[in-house]
C-alpha cells in the first residue's frame, strides 16, 4: 500500500508545479455555505484528495490567491467582530496548539466565553494564558511569536476583558471524560458567582477539535482502545453524551438571543479514504472504501489509515446525531463537521516531525513538545517545504471560527452573505457545504456506529425529550 510519506511527497512536487501555473478556481465560500452542490462524490486512495488540498495552500501562501473579502490580507484569517459574541460560551478539546488554540484566541478576541481543554491541567492553565495574552494584544512567544489583537478592514483590536477558561482533558482516559462536566461546571461558576445549576453558563458551541494520529505502531489507551479511534471519535462521542445528559448544552432557542448549541465535529478529507475491508484484499485494485467494523480497534491492520476511519467515525457520527435531534424535534440542537484542508499542524510530528520554523524555539521556551531524532538532508528539505507550503494554521482554523461565529450569532436566520448553518452539513476549508461518499451518508452503518459507541464508551446517548434511560 501506498505509504503517507510517498503521498506528502508526491503532494510536494504536485504543489510546487502546479502553485506556478494559472488557476481558474478562486473559490468564495461565504454565500455559498448553505448549499449543497449536485454533484457525486465517490472513496478512494488519499492521493486522489490531499494533493489539491496542499495546492490550495501553495496558491495562498505563495500569491495570495483564494483569499476572500473577510479574511485579512497577511495570514488570510477570517475574525468576527469586536463583541459579536459577548455572553456565548464556546467549549473546544485539544486548545493547547494548532487549530484549537487558534480558535480560542480569535473567539475570545470576539467576546466569547471560552473554556478550552488540554490532556493536563498544566498546559490547559498555560493555553488559557496564551489567549488572554493574544487578546491583550501581546504576543505568544511560546506559541509561535505571533502578535495579538485582531483587524476588521483594517481597524486594529483588542478584547482587555477577554474570559477564558482551561480545563484539563484527557480523551484517550474516559474515566477523565466522564468527569469533565463537574471540572466544567467548577470552571463556569468561578464567572458567575454562584453555586447553583442555575447559575451555570451553558453551551452554545461544542467544538469537538482533539484528535491524534499518525501514530508509528499500533498504541492502546488505558481503556484499551486504539488510540487514534478513541482520540478522533469515541472520547468526543462520550463527551457530547455527557454534556447533554448534565443539561450543559444550551437548549434555548426561543429569540434572537439563542440560538441553541450547535456541536462542530472537525473532521479531514481523509475521511473520503478510509477502506472498510482490512485483510481482505491482495492489491489496490481490491480495496473497497468505507468503515471498518472488523478493524475498528486496529487488530488485523494497523498503519496512518486509523486516522481516516477516525475521521470518517466523525462524519457518520454527526449525520446520525442530526437523524435523531430531528427525530425528536430537538430544534435547538445542530451538529455539524468540516474538513480544515491541508494545514500546517502538530498533526504531522509522527510523520514529519515538528514544523522545523518553530521547533527549537518552542524547545528553548520549555513547551512540552517531544525531542525529535536528527534528519538527513532531503527529509530537512522535504519537511522545511511542507510547512511552508501548506495551509497555515491562522487560514486553516477559518472554517470552524466562522461556524462557531454563525452558529452562536444567526441561527437559523440568515447571517452574512445569506448564510445559514443546517445540521448534518459537512463543510470544506472554504466555508461550502459539500457532499460526502454514500458510505458516509449510509444510515445502518451510522446507526450501528452510534451502537456500538454506546457499548463502548458506557452509556446510553438518547436525544429524546427525556434523555438517557
Amino acid at each position: 500500500m501506498v505509504t503517507i510519506q510517498a503521498i506528502l511527497s508526491a503532494s510536494i512536487l504536485a504543489s510546487t508545479t502546479q502553485a506556478f501555473a494559472p488557476s481558474a478556481n478562486n473559490r468564495q465560500g461565504t454565500d455559498l455555505a448553505g448549499a449543497i452542490q449536485d454533484e457525486v462524490v465517490c472513496g478512494g486512495p488519499a492521493s486522489n484528495f490531499f494533493p489539491s488540498k496542499l495546492f490550495d495552500g501553495a496558491k495562498f501562501n505563495l500569491f495570495g490567491v483564494g483569499r476572500q473579502d473577510d479574511e485579512d490580507e497577511k495570514n488570510g484569517a477570517f475574525q468576527p467582530p469586536p463583541n459579536s459574541l459577548d455572553g456565548k460560551v464556546i467549549l473546544i478539546t485539544g486548545a493547547s496548539s494548532g487549530l484549537g488554540l487558534e480558535s480560542a484566541k480569535r473567539l475570545a478576541l470576539s467576546g466569547a466565553t471560552v473554556v478550552l481543554t488540554a490532556r493536563t491541567s498544566q498546559r490547559a492553565i498555560a493555553s488559557a494564558n496564551a489567549v488572554r495574552e493574544y487578546c491583550h494584544g501581546g504576543t505568544t512567544s511560546s506559541f509561535g511569536g505571533k502578535t495579538g489583537g485582531g483587524a476588521i478592514n483594517g481597524a486594529l483590536f483588542v478584547n482587555l476583558h477577554s474570559d477564558v477558561r482551561g480545563v484539563a482533558l484527557d480523551l484517550d482516559d474516559l474515566s477523565s471524560v466522564r468527569t469533565f462536566p463537574e471540572r466544567y461546571c467548577e470552571c463556569i461558576q468561578e464567572n458567575c458567582g454562584g453555586d447553583g445549576d442555575s447559575k451555570i453558563k451553558k453551551i452554545d458551541v461544542l467544538m469537538n477539535n482533539a484528535g491524534g494520529g499518525g501514530y508509528p505502531s499500533r498504541k492502546l489507551t488505558i481503556d484499551g482502545y486504539e488510540k487514534t479511534f478513541q482520540s478522533c471519535h469515541l472520547g468526543h462521542f462520550l463527551l457530547t453524551a455527557c454534556m447533554f445528559k448534565e443539561n450543559l448544552l444550551n437548549n434555548d432557542a426561543t429569540n434572537e438571543n439563542n440560538h441553541g448549541c450547535t456541536v462542530i465535529n472537525v473532521s479531514s478529507v481523509s475521511h473520503k479514504s478510509a477502506i472498510a475491508n482490512h485483510g481482505k484484499y491482495e492489491d489496490e485494485g481490491d480495496i473497497e472504501y468505507g468503515y471498518d467494523f472488523d478493524n475498528m480497534n486496529c487488530e488485523l491492520e494497523y498503519s496512518g489509515e486509523a486516522y481516516f476511519q477516525g475521521k470518517l467515525a466523525n462524519v457518520l457520527f454527526t449525520k446520525e446525531f442530526q437523524r435523531r435531534a430531528d427525530k425528536h424535534e430537538q430544534r435547538w440542537l445542530k451538529a455539524v463537521t468540516i474538513e480544515p484542508g491541508g494545514v500546517a499542524t502538530d498533526i504531522w510530528r509522527h510523520i514529519l516531525g515538528y514544523d522545523p520554523r518553530t521547533y527549537r524555539e518552542r524547545l528553548d521556551n520549555g513547551e512540552n513538545i517531544m525531542i525529535q531524532p536528527e534528519k538527513n538532508l532531503v527529509e530537512r528539505l522535504r519537511n522545511r517545504i511542507f510547512y511552508t507550503l501548506a495551509t497555515q494554521v491562522e487560514r486553516g482554523a477559518n472554517a470552524q471560527i466562522w461556524l462557531a461565529y454563525i452558529a452562536a450569532t444567526v441561527g437559523n436566520s440568515e447571517g452574512d452573505g445569506g448564510a445559514i448553518i443546517r445540521g448534518g452539513q459537512h463543510y470544506d476549508e472554504f466555508r461550502n457545504a459539500i457532499p460526502v461518499p454514500e458510505f458516509a451518508e449510509n444510515e445502518v452503518i451510522a446507526r450501528r456506529l452510534w451502537e456500538l459507541s454506546e457499548e463502548m464508551a458506557g452509556i446510553k446517548l438518547d436525544l429524546s425529550p427525556s434523555p438517557f434511560t
